[in-house]
């Protein structure tokens, strides 16, 4: 007789045949990971929450770089490896090994700049004993910011998590978007761990305020369970076993390792029948609309299929619409950068300007004209970029917001739009559709720097020989004058690098939006559409044909019933849930 994990493995293999090529990947990926009973724990959440600091805590070590450069789009997933390497798989399907210290020239926009190596994975082999009982962890591109979509690499991430961490900041707290992402990843995760990260910048009391607070958020979004407030970084510092270590830490590890010891290997063999039931529904929806509108051949009940066949058209090319007003969405936020650079740049000139002042009336006032140059140059420079970074961030920040809350509504509208065709199929064709979930993510890429050499030609560099000879106070004043003259034009050309700078991210965040937005729809759509073109195939058909395609159509529906039943028997024993 065979066990669970046999009953499963076939079952996969019989719906792979009943799938598409890209199906046939999906579960040929989940055949792998129930044959190395290898539990994939994803661990997500926004840009700058501490995620591959946490994974190194788990690991004991620093493996994965962290710091304030963050990730590329690449996921990084982590197994267990008594040779320690790096294992890349590039985007033309070749592969190399590396050493783990090179992974910061793999995986970072410092080391490897618009994934210019074109990597397509990393998996990361070490010999710590958190991965020794069957677990990957997964170090995800970190949500919430726009400067760069990557779609493929982090909705392919969550679609193949079976567990999860959640990681969430005790400073700043939980936000609507994290949230919104717990939604998305509880869907898909069999079970998830929610860590409260960098405890360490609230004193006792905020931190549990803060953790109050985090869990009131999770149990109101139907998602009760502990929270473990931590640092991750003085956990990795110290050592949580180590005087000084993080006690919050220590708690989560040992539940964690708990969890994987006696949930591992049940709750993977549930996450993939879980991923395996959500391919066979929707083959089976292809299969049931193909069927029941080829059924309804005549007078009314074509007229209804006729109908429904209309609203999925115009669902499919309000794409259109959408991409349109991700446009203006990108229009307006370039007008209001522009608009916002033109004002602030006189201004903040003369922000530095008094800035400067205030050093060359006070530390440089009787310093010798050199001495005025080399050193208030040195603070105009660090006023101008520091001033510049500013006005960057806040700008930043303008367009995160607008182009987030731009894809928001299109992907509530989307999926209001696949509510109603759903409603439509019901009540027009009689059937209960399992239409997917407009999916999609944002990650972070961050790669500016500032020019701060002055633009010096003969003219200048003559002048400038001149001013330090000078005697007295006839050479301070004029070096005094030069640097004056030279703070708003420094801090103008900080303003313009930073405004070109974002114009150009805006833009590149703007079309990967309206790609993002085409694939959501084609995704909602594009097995209804296959349905409809098959059935009216089918009413063309002679009788000889209709008799073999129905006939072909019966028994694909028969083999994805039994395949849905075997599914379900998989997912009874264990339950979802959070620790």
């Amino acid at each position: 007789m065979l066990d669970r994990g046999d009953v499963l493995d076939k079952t996969l293999e019989d719906l792979a045949a009943l799938g598409s090529e890209r199906d046939r990947e999906q579960l040929a990926a989940l055949q792998d990971r129930l044959a190395a009973a290898r539990l994939r724990v994803l661990v997500a959440g926004e840009a700058k929450r501490g995620k591959s600091t946490l994974i190194n805590a788990l690991l004991g070590r620093p493996v994965l770089p962290s710091g304030v450069t963050p990730l590329t789009a690449v996921a990084t997933t982590v197994r267990y490896g008594e040779d320690p390497r790096a294992e890349v798989r590039f985007g033309d399907g070749h592969e190399e090994k590396y050493p783990l210290a090179a992974l910061g020239d793999l995986v970072t926009e410092r080391g490897n700049p618009r994934n210019r190596l074109g990597i397509a994975a990393v998996t990361a082999f070490v010999d710590a004993p958190v991965l020794a009982g069957g677990v990957e962890l997964v170090d995800t591109p970190g949500t919430g910011s726009v400067y760069q979509w990557d779609t493929d690499a982090a909705h392919q991430a969550l679609e193949t998590m079976d567990a999860a961490v959640l990681v969430l900041t005790a400073d700043p707290p939980v936000s609507a978007s994290e949230r919104d992402l717990l939604g998305k990843v509880g869907e898909l995760s069999v079970t998830t761990f929610t860590v409260l990260n960098k405890a360490d910048h609230l004193d006792a009391a905020g931190v549990a305020e803060a953790a109050e607070f985090t869990s009131r958020v999770l149990a109101e979004a139907g998602h009760a369970g502990r929270v473990y407030p931590m640092s991750a970084r003085a956990a990795l510092e110290k050592g949580d076993g180590e005087a000084g270590g993080d006690p919050g830490f220590a708690a989560f590890a040992a539940d964690f390792t708990a969890y994987l010891a006696s949930r591992g290997r049940s709750d993977l063999a549930t996450s993939a029948a879980a991923h395996a039931r959500r391919i066979a529904r929707s083959l089976l929806d292809e299969v049931t609309l193909t069927r029941r509108a080829a059924q309804m051949r005549a007078g009314d009940a074509a007229e209804r299929v006729e109908r429904f066949g209309t609203r999925l058209a115009e669902v499919a090319v309000h794409s259109q619409d959408a991409a349109a007003i991700a446009n203006g969405e990108s229009a307006r936020l370039l007008f209001a950068l522009n608009d916002a650079a033109e004002a602030d740049a006189p201004r903040l000139g003369r922000q530095v300007t008094g800035q400067l002042d205030a050093l060359l009336d006070g530390d440089l006032r009787t310093a010798a004209p050199g001495e005025i140059e080399q050193h208030g140059r040195e603070h105009l420079v660090a006023l101008s970029v520091a001033a510049a970074d500013d006005w960057r961030q806040r700008q930043r920040k303008h367009i995160e917001q607008g182009l987030a809350s731009a894809d928001a509504r299109l992907a509530a509208g989307l999926k209001a739009e696949l509510d109603v065709l759903r409603g439509s199929a019901a009540e027009l064709l009689g059937l209960d559709l399992a239409v997917p979930e407009p999916g999609g993510r944002l990650t972070e890429d961050r790669r500016f720097f500032y020019t701060t050499a002055e633009d010096v030609g003969q003219t200048e560099l003559l002048a400038g020989a001149v001013r330090r000879r000078l005697p007295g106070g006839l050479g301070r004043r004029a070096a005094r004058e030069h640097l004056r003259r030279e703070g708003p034009e420094l801090a103008e050309r900080q303003i313009g690098r930073a405004r070109g700078d974002l114009q150009y991210r805006l833009a590149e965040a703007t079309r990967a939006l309206v790609r993002v937005v085409e694939q959501r729809y084609a995704d909602g759509t594009e097995r209804m559409q296959a349905a409809l073109r098959a059935a009216a195939e089918l009413r063309e058909a002679s009788g000889t044909q209709v008799a073999r395609m129905e006939s072909d159509l019966a028994g694909r529906e028969a083999a994805l019933l039994h395949v849905l039943s075997l599914l379900d028997e998989a997912m009874a024993a264990p339950g979802q849930g959070m620790p």
